[in-house]
Parts: C-alpha cells; structure tokens; sequence
C-alpha cells in the first residue's frame, strides 16, 4: 500500500514529523506534547498540534 504523502501545512503534525523537524526522540516529543497538552488521539492515529507545541517549548526552555 503505498503511504499518504505527509504536508508539513498541516496544522496537526504525526509524531514521526515533529521527531525529524526538531531532531528529538519519540519519547521526548509524546512527553513534552502531553506536557503542552498538543497530543491528540483519534484511535492508534496520533497527531500534535504543532502551533502549542512550540509554544510551550519556547515559553518553558528558554534561557534567560
């Protein structure tokens, strides 16, 4: 079967997407995701809302 052709657009990104734009780990993306309270699921799909994902990680990892 081929796969669907992923769009980095996409207001919800997969897990996969969010690990190679940030060049994390899967468990360190779910994490901060539930942390953020981006992580949604629909069955086994998962999705990230990406706005408050970075959101979250600017506000809390940010030096100063």
């Amino acid at each position: 079967m081929k796969q669907p052709t992923r769009s980095t657009r996409a207001k919800y990104w997969t897990v996969q997407q969010v690990m190679d734009d940030t060049n994390l780990c899967r468990d360190m993306v779910v994490r901060l995701a539930k942390e953020a309270k981006a992580y949604l699921s629909f069955g086994r799909a998962v999705r990230i809302d990406t706005e408050k994902l970075y959101e979250y990680i600017e506000c809390e990892y940010r030096e100063e």
